[in-house]
This record gives C-alpha cells, sequence and structure tokens, in this order.
C-alpha cells in the first residue's frame, strides 16, 4: 500500500511537469502572436511602399532612377508608421532594403555601376532572401517592346526572442518582402 505523503509526493511532481509543459506552449504561443502581429504591419509597409515607389514615374515626370534621398525618405515614412502602431518601437531593430532593377533599350538589365540601385538603410542586417537581380525574368514587356523596372522592398523588424531563449535558439527577425514592376 501506498502511503499518504508517498501520493502526494507523485502528485507534485506530475503537476510540476504539467505546468512546466503549460507554461511552454503559453511562451510559444505569445511569442508566435507578437511576432505574427509585428509581421502584419512589416507586410503592409511593405507592400504599400513597393506601390508608392513604382509609382514615381508617374509622379516625378517620367524619372525612373531613384536616389539615396528618396530611399531615406521612405525608410523614414516606414519609421514613423510604425512608432505610431507599435507601442514598443525601436528604431535600431529596423532594417530596409530597397532594390530597383531597370533595364535599357536592348532589355538588358542595367547593372553599370554595382549596387547603384540597392539601398540598405536602418541599423539591423535585412538582407532578402533572393535578390531582385535574380528575379529579372518577372519583369513584362509593355506593348512598346521595354521591360518595366522591377523594385523590391524588404523589411526586417527584431522582435523579442521569449521562446527562443528558453529553446536554445533565435528566433528574433520577421520579415517581409514585397515586389512589383513599374508603370
Amino acid at each position: 500500500m501506498h502511503s499518504v505523503s508517498k501520493q502526494r509526493g507523485v502528485f507534485i511532481i506530475e503537476l510540476s511537469m504539467v505546468l512546466l509543459v503549460l507554461s511552454l506552449i503559453i511562451v510559444f504561443s505569445m511569442d508566435v502572436v507578437v511576432k505574427q502581429t509585428v509581421k502584419g504591419k512589416l507586410d503592409r509597409l511593405s507592400y504599400s511602399l513597393v506601390s508608392l515607389l513604382r509609382e514615381r514615374s508617374q509622379l516625378f515626370e517620367g524619372n525612373e532612377t531613384m536616389t539615396f534621398d528618396e530611399a531615406a525618405k521612405s525608410f523614414s515614412l516606414i519609421q514613423r508608421s510604425l512608432n505610431s502602431t507599435m507601442g514598443n518601437f525601436d528604431i535600431s531593430r529596423l532594417g530596409m532594403v530597397i532594390e530597383q532593377q531597370r533595364f535599357d533599350a536592348n532589355k538588358n538589365p542595367i547593372t553599370a555601376v554595382v549596387n547603384q540601385h540597392i539601398f540598405t538603410l536602418g541599423a539591423y542586417s535585412c538582407e532578402p532572401e533572393e535578390a531582385l537581380r535574380q528575379k529579372v525574368a518577372l519583369s513584362p514587356v509593355t506593348q512598346f517592346d521595354n521591360k518595366l523596372a522591377l523594385y523590391q522592398v524588404t523589411l526586417c523588424y527584431r522582435t523579442d526572442n521569449w521562446y527562443g531563449d528558453l529553446a536554445g535558439e533565435t528566433f528574433e527577425r520577421v520579415r517581409s518582402i514585397s515586389l512589383s514592376f513599374g508603370r
């Protein structure tokens, strides 16, 4: 027969294991919810920004060449938007890469100056999974027999690593990539 004290000991051990697993599930769920919230914000912002960039030729009298000043203004716009929508926004956790791929009259990518059309902004490293230059086949040919410029905006934000700290891993980068072609 088991004594009452042995049964209590077994119950406490089982309860502690169940509570440990339950707390891990709760921390994981909270971490996923925070990352999904940030991802949704970055998705909306990257899509909006790439849409603005593709309309540049209409807004700036046909000049498709993007400048660093325009990229810096875009980064400032993203920063202000995230600052107003995220309660604990930290600028040092934000990174952005804007890529523009233009084409010459022979439909070849313009690559005269290395990284001429790639703008990296922000303190957080934010490289896209695949560079825009690897996607040149996506650019359509217009009725005037020229290829449209491609634009890609990559936004990254470093979130807290709650679950990763418990699991001994790093799960902190949230990234959003939007691609569009000009007019």
